[in-house]
């Protein structure tokens, strides 16, 4: 789709994005660009089709996926990669690395349109079809129709969350507007930060009045489509922010009490549970996961694992997401009896001769669901990162860092006769709604206090993440501000979390720092671990907040984002 970098587009544009739209959400048909307006939104089935558009605008996921490599967790192999451009400061107000602001916006007038034009939907002909006793199809059409609009607000108030961390305060609009009709948006002004955390609140809010707690009895409603739980996920997510350190210091006025009370919404529906096994949420089956709240399906593909795959492999391209070694480094250590009994955990360290020795041995199991490092075992290959190892340096678009991705990149892929599989990207997972509970309570009330009566503390939400993960609990004195945001790194790499999360924490300082790599040389059959530099990388205060695209500002007259 050609896209302009203005907040709306006029209404006749709707029909070319129900031709042009990017991966269906639902695996659906688009709707044929020579339907009139009226035609668009009085049909049942196109009108569906809208909505199913607008499911398009979501954050890509996997499609986004080199976007870890701008915080300090990874590194692009590609030199080319738009990360780069992050990470040495160069991208500013010109280059809209990751076109958010249009894609949301564009996602908010397909959302304005259908809100304005709902009314038009006709179901009368399924209810003159009624021959019978049976009705169901027509009572079904209802329903959906009445759904449909619970998840236009959703999606709505998932564009402006997105909106508002990357940039702060944006324009809230309420209706349609026409690109054409310059009176239409040249008045519209950026609400305030906290003014668009309300309105995402609120839009929230109607989301959950419409669509029902429990969905047994529509057995005929998609899997993948909006859900109660995914609402309140939402809205839990969206009160962390507001409740953080940047956000606060931004206007909002949301507390971490009302954010903890937003996790414990989530909790209490007994909806969800852990997966009995962490690496099942990032394999082919896993929206199934008890885990799974919201998720993208992509389908039968396996361009991500062309790009990940070490290059031991045949048609693997190079183009690797490699982790660094600041974030293996973040994994701690098992410490064990002489029966081999877990004890305990600490912190790894390379001034320790044990682990700088042996240091992937008796690491938090996540650390081998998430990464592949020296000798791992994958897709029947040993990999070998070590200079001069099948997939190591000095190779031709080998690993820079010394590990290749793992976690999301399925083994069982065969590169040589083209197989694919199932991938699906997930948006919100109960692991995830549990460490905003345990981070809210934890500010709030403290690590074993729970005065609200939610039946949990922050120390047990953590302990619960850290359980299935196979690590011994924390204690109450343990449990501080640092242990939240450790635990956040090591369970939710590399999905969308930790570019966000530094930058609400207010700890940018930590991506101007050097990343660094694994250096391992191989004598006989002695291993040499050498931690070394990889790149310097820039931060600066400016960049807590991403810089509107400049052709927005030069329409429209508003203050750019400070610095910028």
């Amino acid at each position: 789709m050609k896209k302009k970098n203005i907040i709306l587009a006029c209404t006749a544009l709707a029909l070319t994005y129900m031709t042009a739209c990017k991966k269906d959400f639902l695996d659906v048909n688009n709707v044929q660009a020579n339907v009139s307006v009226d035609e668009l939104y009085s049909n049942y089935g196109y009108a569906q089709q809208v909505v199913w558009n607008a499911y398009s605008y979501l954050p890509n996921g996997l499609t986004d996926l080199d976007l870890e490599a701008a915080s300090d967790d990874a590194e692009e192999t590609s030199v080319s990669d738009r990360s780069q451009q992050f990470n040495d400061g160069t991208w500013d107000q010109y280059t809209n690395l990751d076109d958010s602001w249009t894609r949301n916006f564009e996602g908010i007038q397909q959302a304005n349109l259908f809100l304005k034009n709902r009314s038009r939907i006709n179901i009368d002909y399924l209810r003159d079809r009624i021959t019978s006793t049976d009705s169901t199809a027509y009572f079904n059409a209802r329903d959906n129709v009445r759904f449909l609009s619970g998840e236009v607000y959703f999606l709505k108030a998932y564009f402006y969350f997105d909106l508002v961390r990357h940039y702060g305060g944006v324009p809230i609009l309420t209706a349609p507007l026409d690109y054409n009709d310059k009176a239409s948006w040249k008045s519209q002004t950026r609400s305030s930060v906290d003014e668009c955390i309300k309105y995402i609140n609120a839009l929230c809010d109607s989301a959950a009045a419409i669509i029902p707690v429990d969905m047994s009895a529509y057995s005929w409603y998609d899997l993948g489509r909006v859900t109660y739980g995914a609402i309140k996920a939402l809205q839990s997510k969206v009160l962390l922010f507001a409740a953080s350190p940047l956000f606060q210091e931004a206007g909002a006025t949301q507390s971490w009490a009302q954010a903890a009370k937003a996790a414990h919404d989530v909790i209490a529906l007994g909806s969800y549970q852990l997966d009995g096994n962490y690496a099942n949420l990032f394999g082919s089956g896993n929206t199934s996961s008890p885990e799974v709240i919201f998720y993208k399906r992509y389908g039968a593909i396996n361009w991500l694992e062309e790009d990940n795959f070490p290059i031991v492999f045949q048609n693997a391209n190079g183009k690797s997401l490699t982790p660094t070694q600041n974030f293996v480094d973040a994994f701690e250590v098992l410490t064990k009896d002489v029966n081999g009994a877990v004890t305990g955990s600490r912190p790894f360290s390379w001034s320790n001769p044990m682990d700088a020795k042996d240091p992937y041995t008796n690491r938090d199991p996540r650390l081998e669901a998430e990464v592949l490092y020296n000798e791992a075992s994958f897709s029947g290959n040993t990999i070998e990162t070590y200079t001069g190892g099948n997939s190591g340096l000095p190779k031709l678009n080998a690993t820079k860092t010394g590990y290749y991705l793992k976690k999301w990149v399925n083994p069982s892929i065969d590169l040589v006769n083209g197989t694919t599989a199932n991938h699906a990207w997930i948006y919100f997972r109960y692991g995830g709604i549990l460490l905003n509970y345990a981070e809210s309570m934890l500010h709030a009330y403290g690590a074993d206090a729970d005065p609200e009566g939610y039946g949990m503390t922050a120390l047990e939400a953590i302990n619960l993440v850290r359980a299935r993960a196979g690590m011994p609990a924390l204690s109450a004195a343990q449990l501080d501000e640092a242990a939240i945001e450790h635990e956040r790194r090591v369970e939710m790499g590399f999905e969308g979390q930790r570019l966000w999360d530094v930058r609400r924490w207010k700890q940018g300082t930590t991506f101007n720092q050097p990343v660094n790599r694994m250096v391992i040389t191989k004598t006989g059959t002695t291993l040499d671990y050498s931690v070394k530099k990889l790149e310097n990388r820039k931060f600066s205060d400016k960049m807590y907040w991403f810089p509107i695209p400049q052709s927005e500002i030069n329409k429209t007259g508003w203050t750019q984002n400070a610095g910028w």
